[in-house]
């Protein structure tokens, strides 16, 4: 007897099922699909037949497919997974797959898959089973958010879009996101939309947007894309835009801090260095006006900082209403600045503007708490083919220091010295490093005679360098270069050696006079050095007698292990040497100095001895020097005498002792014990030539 069930068609029933049903071998290749999947997926099965379906199946879901595939062979059943399946219209369809092991049943030999589509369910799921809900919450969110097609086209987008800049909804879809942005921003945009296109991980720009309202400015705004192409819920670029303005803004007031001075507004020296840098490239010629304003500090002692900072600004005023279009001007210091003034290739027109530049920082500023007045040194240096940044910057320093000692009244330099420019400077620095090593650097011994006893007592080393190309070296030629580049310390120990090996050799009697420069008065290791160096050639520390001047005591090195100069003083007379005062009567404050040291002699400078026949005043000035001195039991010791005349008028001022051309020049290291022996007891006995430098 027949039942219902053996007159049912099972493959009639396969062709009317709302699921998919599909067989596959254990390659996962198709060997049957019903009419439910041919619909769902769009394609007709003899297309497919034979074909691996991983060929269907999205490049992420390959693994869950084939790990499912794997564990329905072990098992009747296996695990569902939900994978997505490209359609014949290039969308993509989320669907399930559960699979059936059919490999033993006959008829079938094959892993039976059932499909279903499960993407309107997943839509709904998204919108809480509530769509009208769900578009109310995205359109009334605070940030921009849009669908976006593959080409950039957008294809959604919720209110706050027309909030922010003014564009009906209906406007902007069908048109490309970046036909709102700012022209200069089109490109940032536009390869942020085709990169996250091509990416599965976020991709971030930032972009300004025009408003509808042209009158106001663009809105910055940042713009996060997720690429949901290939999701079937969604398809599209997902892109959320912020509003950014106010980060925009604080953005700028840092970038602005960083390049500008925060008192003045001008650009820093990180600014200037790059513009000079970029000119000397380009091979522009530039012209640099380095200002340092004088007498700066009593406006900030006497009135406050608040004067000070007052000041500057009025002064970067000035300085701003005299430079032209395209010229640059720079705080580089806390009185400094630095004009680059381009395509300046004349040095009269460079210095017609350090001219009016001093000319209108040097007139009355009136401040809230009255009126000041100070001036400015100004330096200038122009560009050549070699000009580097740090050399140019250095030469107009260089001519603004040469403008403020002339300023001051003080002896100007040579104009040689005055010309050399940073790279030679450089060169002769390195030069003096090496020749430091080399030992060409020696102390050359200049005798100081008493005029009681007509016998030299002491020696004064003085600083000497035999440069293997330029001869014989005295220390104007290098000694500001030394400080400069900080070999005086190296310079120094050298020629206390140098001077030793000598005095060694020369009766115990004869003193070596030294001077100490101001980084050595302010080296904490100076006094542990001399020591270890005069025990080396076993000299007695009581004949040194260190040489100081007023400018190397004032000037004081705080910090990074300096000391003042009180402090190594103190330590070399606790070591047994003396103290004498050098150039006294040049400074203005010698009186406080003898006060203030434990000297035991002074040493009248040669500009008032070379005057000493022909000026009376310079006679008078000496006399009372000598009468101070021997009043506070002080020995005065007159340099550069150079003629019998000077040494008579020294003999009858009553200075205790003299050096000079006229006694002898500075020696060699070797002509010096032969000279002592010949003429130390008696230097009248020697033949001297009285001529000067």
């Amino acid at each position: 007897m027949k039942t219902m069930a053996d007159e049912i068609d099972l493959t009639a029933l396969a062709g009317v099922l709302p699921d998919t049903v599909i067989v596959v071998d254990t390659d996962v290749c198709l060997h049957y699909v019903n009419p439910a999947g041919a619909q769902m997926f769009g394609w007709q099965p003899d297309e497919w037949l034979g074909r691996s379906i991983l060929d269907l199946i999205h490049p992420d879901d390959v693994a869950s497919v084939v790990s499912s595939t794997g564990t329905i062979q072990s098992k009747r059943i296996g695990t569902p997974v939900e994978v997505r399946v490209r359609v014949a219209d290039g969308t993509w369809k989320l669907v399930e797959f559960v699979g059936y092991n059919a490999l033993d049943v006959p008829g079938i030999h094959g892993l039976v898959v059932i499909a279903r589509d499960l993407t309107r369910r997943r839509m709904w799921e998204v919108a809480g089973s509530d769509t009208v809900r769900f578009q109310q919450m995205v359109q009334h969110a605070s940030s921009v958010t849009l669908l976006l097609d593959r080409s950039g086209k957008v294809t959604s987008v919720n209110a706050a879009f027309t909030r922010l800049l003014g564009h009906d909804v209906s406007h902007v879809v069908g048109r490309p996101l970046a036909s709102f942005c700012s022209v200069d921003d089109v490109n940032n945009l536009e390869f942020a939309i085709e990169k996250a296109g091509s990416e599965s991980r976020l991709v971030s720009c930032e972009a300004s947007m025009r408003p509808l309202n042209t009158a106001l400015p663009s809105l910055p705004m940042r713009f996060e894309i997720v690429n949901l192409l290939d999701d079937p819920v969604v398809q599209g670029l997902v892109v959320t835009a912020y509003d950014v303005s106010d980060l925009y803004h604080a953005r700028q007031t840092l970038e602005h801090l960083a390049r500008h001075d925060a008192l003045t507004g001008l650009v820093n020296r990180s600014v200037l260095l790059d513009e000079l840098e970029r000119a000397l490239a380009e091979h522009r010629p530039v012209a640099i006006a380095f200002i340092d304003l004088d007498r700066f500090k009593p406006v900030n002692d006497l009135l406050g900082h608040e004067s000070g900072d007052e000041l500057l600004r009025k002064a970067s005023e000035r300085l701003l209403g005299l430079v032209r279009p395209g010229d640059l001007v720079a705080r580089v210091g806390g009185d400094e600045f630095v004009v680059l003034a381009n395509d300046m290739v004349d040095r009269a027109t460079g210095q017609a503007l350090c001219d009016r530049i001093d000319s209108s920082l040097s007139m009355p500023y009136l401040l809230t708490e009255g009126p000041v007045r100070v001036t400015a040194s100004v330096g200038l240096a122009l560009s050549d083919t070699d000009a580097t940044v740090t050399g140019l910057l250095a030469d107009a320093d260089l001519a603004m220091y040469e403008a403020k000692a002339a300023r001051r009244g003080e002896p100007e330099r040579p104009v040689t010295q005055r010309q050399r420019n940073a790279n030679e400077r450089r060169r002769l620095a390195d030069d003096l490093a090496a020749g430091l090593q080399r030992g060409e650097l020696v102390a050359f011994l200049q005798p100081i005679v008493s005029l009681e006893l007509g016998a030299t007592t002491g020696l004064e080393a003085l600083v000497r360098w035999n440069h293997p190309e330029r001869g014989l070296l005295s220390p104007a030629a290098f000694l500001d270069l030394a400080e400069d580049s900080g070999l005086d310390l190296m310079m120094g120990d050298v020629v206390l050696r140098s001077a030793c090996a000598v005095l060694q050799q020369v009766d115990p009697a004869i003193s070596l006079s030294l001077n100490l420069s101001v980084a050595q008065l302010a080296d904490r290791g100076l006094c542990n050095r001399v020591s270890n160096i005069l025990r080396e050639f076993r000299i007695d520390p009581e004949r040194l007698i260190v040489e100081i001047t007023e400018h190397a005591t004032l000037t004081r090195r705080p910090g990074g292990g300096r000391v003042s100069p009180e402090h190594t003083l103190e330590e070399l007379r606790n070591l047994g040497a003396s103290l004498c005062l050098d150039d006294f009567g040049t400074g203005y404050s010698s009186l406080t100095h003898i006060r203030r040291y434990p000297l035991t002699a002074i040493k009248i400078d040669r500009s008032f001895v070379a005057g000493v026949c022909d000026h009376p005043e310079d006679r008078a000035v000496i006399a009372a020097m000598v009468g101070m001195a021997g009043a506070l039991e002080l020995e005065v010791v007159a340099e550069g005498v150079e003629t019998e005349e000077q040494l008579a008028a020294m003999r009858t001022i009553g200075c205790n002792k003299v050096q000079g051309y006229l006694i002898a020049r500075p020696l060699p290291p070797s002509e010096v014990p032969g000279w002592l022996r010949a003429h130390g007891r008696d230097w009248h006995a020697s033949e001297q030539t009285s001529t000067s430098d």
